[in-house]
């Protein structure tokens, strides 16, 4: 369970990529630059939850997610149906699960256990 946070930092990273990536793919779509927008915010989520023990980075996780699932359904129903929103609408229900998990069990700030660690503990 210790690789659901790391999981959910690496998932971030790699939706914040493909989300700037659109506007390569998709230059004249004014949904690909909200959608830039939100990827760099998933980005810098990410990075937190890897880099930091916070809370507040899986609270993120989760809340950001979920305005980008919402956004992301309108997006595909109503404006412009493509891979890239696919994609990111199972990375967010994924991530959005797993950050549910991690606060639900109380594992959202709790460090993983090193071997060190599990020895002093005794």
């Amino acid at each position: 369970m210790r690789l659901l946070r790391p999981l959910v930092g690496v998932l971030l990273l790699i939706s914040g990529v493909t989300h700037v990536a659109q506007l390569w793919v998709y230059p004249n779509d004014s949904t690909a630059k909200l959608a830039a927008a939100f990827g760099v915010v998933y980005f810098i989520i990410g990075l937190l939850v890897l880099l930091s023990r916070s809370g507040i980075a899986i609270w993120a996780s989760l809340v950001f997610p979920i305005i980008g699932a919402i956004l992301g359904v309108i997006r595909f129903l109503s404006f412009h149906a493509n891979p890239f929103t696919e994609f990111h609408l199972f990375v967010d229900a994924l991530v959005i699960v797993i950050c549910v998990y991690l606060l639900a069990t109380g594992n959202a700030t709790r460090a993983a256990k090193t071997p060190s660690s599990v020895g002093a503990a005794r």
